[in-house]
């Protein structure tokens, strides 16, 4: 009840805005064009696409990375630690196009996507499973 309280009268000081959450800015985002999706450096488009870029500690050779959205409306990339430069940013690039529905060509094997969307739940089961093994340890 307290925090409920201070919540209302933080919320009602005059002369401080409030700042978008991740959630609220991936919400808002337009889709990027193909040109600004690929040359634009990789931490300046998460930034300005809201995406919340997480290091994954999944050591799978086959594990690339992942794109999730949350109930929010916020979107996770995940990326394992460890790849290479140029892995890490063209795989980042393409996953991104993947969630904003940019035009692209697919990736060579082994790289392969999926795209699964969740029915009540918040995620699905195989990021749950790579999630609790990250969490035991962070070796999936």
């Amino acid at each position: 009840m307290a925090n409920h309280a201070i919540s209302q009268h933080v919320s009602a000081l005059p002369g401080i805005p409030s700042q978008p959450t991740a959630a609220e800015k991936s919400r808002a985002v337009a889709k990027p064009s193909i040109d600004r999706l690929m040359d634009t450096p990789l931490p300046v488009l998460v930034n300005e696409l809201g995406v919340t870029l997480i290091d994954s500690g999944i050591t799978d050779a086959d594990f690339f990375g992942a794109v999730v959205q949350r109930k929010t409306g916020e979107l996770l990339l995940t990326m394992p630690r460890g790849r290479s430069e140029l892995e890490h940013d063209t795989v980042a690039r393409y996953l991104l196009a993947q969630a904003f529905g940019v035009d692209v060509p697919p990736m060579p094997a082994p790289i392969v996507t999926s795209h699964t969307a969740a029915d009540d739940g918040d995620s699905d089961p195989d990021m749950d499973e790579a999630l609790r093994r990250v969490r035991q340890g962070g070796v999936a």
